[in-house]
């Protein structure tokens, strides 16, 4: 009997915990983004503290213009782009013959980057997309806020994601530094914006449907659930609809986003063929030349997209036990409405309705991590996959360079 006694001031504590560090993780996310966007002087979005909302808010006139010739002049002044845009549409000019296969894979990802950055910015840049953005955030907090309203503070669920993406963070920083041009270094960092928000996002969904299947959970060891708890179980089947409605259209975002971590396996092909032949080929090296070169040249941009990937493989996993445990938990209690019909006939009817809502949301529209198009799902199988095409790839390259004696010295 005491070790019982025990364990509900330890599960206090343990979620109090919990839930500060999902606060804590969620809040450091979004501000280190909002900060990094607002001082990178692109799009219209502005957090609005009195009201706790994002807000539409045109930037001043002046701070555009000085913010582009700044822009323009980094550009101007920065010889190495002029090299950058010959890497990319000069390929079939090499120095040296031999050189024509890696300048020809050199020219496609620099296509790749150019052409992503250039979307990325235009998207932060337009206001029909900004708006959409300030939408789904505004939408976002309503939910949170709702469900704080209800269950109170919302715990962390699984902090081995959130560890992963500390680790992930870490590597997309050494990838910045790892980038010998603006352009690359750009469209790291505007595609990490939009990433980062996005895992924020994922921390809190996976919170709210946590706190769903815990407060089901407890709904099933009461006997006869008393007229506060029924009416709690109505409002959050409601705001499990409203979760999915505002998935759906966050999803309208973040596809085009998605299409642009798949289309990294071109440079991660690179990368990564550079690697394996500098480990593996260059004898001549010492271990300590070959560590320091891949570091700072190709360990940032090697490890980032693929972490990426995991993270957001392993989050979709997640989501899809999290939301088979909350179907098996309804039909558990609908297998009790016998009982219920005693209590609140009322209460059973719109039970019904509701379940009868979740299950065709849970068939039309599950709360998947798309990729590429609505039919592919980002799971751990699609990201295991991604992995091996990237690694297969970039052993074939090692192998073509050394058949035909192809030197990356």
């Amino acid at each position: 009997m005491p070790e019982k006694g025990h364990e509900i001031p330890l599960r206090n504590s343990r979620k109090k915990w919990l839930s500060r560090l999902l606060r804590w993780s969620v809040s450091s996310i979004c501000w280190i983004s909002y900060i990094i966007y607002r001082g990178v002087v692109v799009g219209q979005i502005k957090f609005y503290p009195r009201k706790g909302k994002m807000i539409i808010h045109p930037r001043n006139i002046w701070t555009k213009r000085i913010a582009l010739l700044l822009k323009i002049l980094t550009l101007l002044c920065n010889y190495s782009f002029t090299e950058y845009l010959c890497m990319a549409f000069l390929p079939i000019l090499p120095k040296k013959s031999e050189s024509f296969f890696d300048n020809l894979i050199e020219a496609i990802a620099v296509q790749l980057s150019l052409w992503n950055t250039a979307r990325l910015y235009s998207w932060l840049n337009s206001l029909s997309w900004n708006r959409s953005f300030v939408d789904r955030v505004n939408d976002v907090i309503r939910v949170n806020a709702h469900l704080n309203s209800i269950l109170g503070p919302l715990s962390l669920d699984g902090i081995s994601l959130l560890i992963l993406y500390v680790v992930h963070l870490q590597f997309t920083l050494l990838q910045t530094i790892n980038h010998s041009y603006i352009v690359p270094m750009l469209n790291t960092l505007l595609l990490g914006l939009i990433c980062n928000v996005y895992v924020a996002y994922q921390m809190l969904l996976l919170s709210w449907i946590a706190a769903i299947n815990h407060f089901l959970k407890d709904c099933q060891e009461e006997q006869e659930p008393n007229r506060k708890q029924r009416k709690k179980l109505l409002r959050l089947l409601r705001i499990y609809a409203k979760i999915s409605n505002v998935h759906q259209d966050i999803k309208v975002l973040w596809l085009p986003v998605a299409s642009m971590l798949f289309s990294n396996i071109v440079e991660l092909v690179r990368n990564w063929s550079y690697i394996i032949e500098w480990i593996f080929f260059h004898r001549h090296k010492t271990v300590m030349q070959k560590w320091s070169f891949v570091f700072w040249r190709y360990l940032g941009s090697g490890f980032a997209p693929l972490l990426r990937m995991l993270l957001i493989g392993l989050c979709n996993d997640r989501l899809v036990q999290m939301q088979d445990f909350l179907n098996l938990q309804l039909l558990i209690i609908d297998l009790r409405h016998t009982k219920f019909k005693q209590l609140d006939g009322n209460f059973v009817s719109q039970l019904k309705n509701l379940q009868t809502c979740f299950d065709l949301q849970l068939r039309a529209q599950p709360i998947r991590n798309q990729i590429m198009s609505v039919n592919q799902e980002c799971g751990c199988p699609f990201a295991l996959d991604f992995f091996f095409c990237t690694v297969l790839n970039s052993i074939s390259c090692v192998q073509y360079k050394m058949a035909n004696g192809i030197n990356s010295d």
